[in-house]
């Protein structure tokens, strides 16, 4: 029986915005008052000139010696404009808006927060900070993010960002923006390598719809101090392309088939550390998490059939197994340093037998501590062996690798691979 998830609401939400441009607080107020009677159309132009007004939005000019160093961080997120953020790091001054709301529907202290921030970059010609994030943006991608009319459609993916890190099960994702909603981050651990980009994706799915039941219980729940919301989440594409403010495959209206997700939530012990509702399998899922998020992932997207080659032997594949046999060593300690390109996973191709045939099926490394002994997650489904299925942790011998390569989700191998070159040809 599904439990609820019940969820802190917080007393107040606000947003801080800052600008690397040297301003008393007057003046920024002044400027940006004039810039949203100029640029921000209603209904945030308006609402935000009111907060402005009400003392709900306000400005401070502050040096740079007393805020956090926030460079490198500004350049962690896929997408992120070096120069853009050198702009940030180099600045001696900034001003910071800050702006306050109610929890709830619209996000005010956000849409006004970012509009007089904007507006005040715009006229400096300079970018602006989002320190939610932290992200840096310019003046223009900043005020598209706004709704230009009472009926605009919102884009979620505009506002949360979803960070991948490497770790021995898998990727560790996690979200970096739903707290400006009043909400924990997203997270989901040890995620199969192949199956970053769709599941990121899958979270900015989770997060449209997470936000929108979230909602309706701030509604129903009303001055309550803790929000009461199922437990079990059903997911449909149509959540995914509302995240992306994009039309549902199947046309207006489609939402394509469901598949659940279980939520718990995990409370952070630091007051400076983010909390995260945690995405796992349903407690009656049969597999492991690696294949049921490798089921989610057909599920939402569509699975294309495996790729089988059946190939004779040839002298040309022995030379290509010997050569990347003998630069395993050096693979391996590539992998270990960290020596990767961005966002790049090390595979391996591994042999198993059975009934007197051979199948090579690759794995996506995540560990190597042991030379003799690599872990991993299965790429496919192997024909030969039903343990071996996709998503699935797998152990495989080192003496049974026969190739490796250098995987980028978007790209494909970009180095290595040469038995499957050969076989491709």
């Amino acid at each position: 029986m599904a439990e609820d998830l019940i969820l802190p609401v917080p007393r107040l939400m606000s947003a801080v915005y800052l600008v690397p441009v040297a301003l008393s607080a007057a003046a920024a107020r002044d400027r940006a008052a004039a810039g949203l009677d100029a640029r921000v159309a209603s209904p945030v132009g308006v609402a935000a000139r009111m907060m402005l007004d009400a003392g709900t939005v306000t400005a401070a000019a502050v040096p740079s010696s007393s805020l956090p160093p926030f460079g490198a961080r500004l350049r962690e997120h896929p997408g992120a404009d070096p120069g853009l953020a050198r702009v940030v790091a180099a600045a001696g001054e900034f001003v910071m808006i800050r702006a306050v709301s109610s929890p709830g529907w619209p996000p005010m202290h956000e849409w006004a927060g970012r509009a007089c921030a904007a507006v005040l970059a715009a006229q400096a010609r300079v970018p602006l900070v989002d320190t939610a994030t932290p992200q840096v943006l310019t003046a223009d991608a900043a005020l598209r993010t706004l709704p230009a009319a009472e009926d605009a459609r919102f884009r979620l993916a505009d506002w949360i960002l979803v960070f991948r890190s490497p770790g021995s099960g898998g990727l560790w994702m996690t979200t970096k923006g739903l707290s400006r909603f009043g909400l924990p981050e997203l997270q989901v651990r040890n995620v199969p390598p192949q199956l970053g980009r769709p599941w990121t994706h899958v979270l900015n799915g989770v997060a449209s719809r997470l936000l929108g039941i979230w909602l309706h219980a701030l509604r129903d729940q009303a001055g309550s101090a803790f929000a009461r919301l199922p437990e079990l989440l059903e997911i449909r594409e149509g959540d995914i392309a509302r995240a992306y403010d994009a039309p549902a495959t199947g046309g207006p209206g489609a939402g394509g088939p469901a598949v659940a997700v279980r939520l718990t939530f995990d409370p952070s012990p630091e007051d400076t550390a983010d909390s995260f509702v945690s995405i796992q399998p349903p407690d009656d899922y049969p597999a492991s998490a690696g294949e049921f998020m490798a089921g989610v992932h057909a599920a939402l997207f569509g699975q294309s059939g495996p790729e089988i080659r059946h190939l004779a032997p040839s002298e040309e594949m022995d030379r290509a197994v010997r050569a990347a046999r003998e630069a395993l060593p050096a693979v391996r300690a590539r992998f270990l340093a960290g020596d990767l390109p961005p966002r790049a996973q090390l595979m391996i191709k591994h042999e198993i037998s059975a009934r007197g045939r051979a199948e090579y099926p690759w794995a996506y490394v995540t560990s190597w501590a042991d030379p003799d002994r690599v872990l991993g997650n299965s790429s496919g489904d192997a024909a030969l062996d039903p343990a071996i299925r996709a998503g699935r942790p797998i152990v495989v011998d080192a003496g049974a690798i026969v190739d490796w390569a250098i995987w980028i989700d978007g790209k494909g191998i970009v180095e290595g691979g040469q038995t499957n070159v050969i076989a491709q040809a």
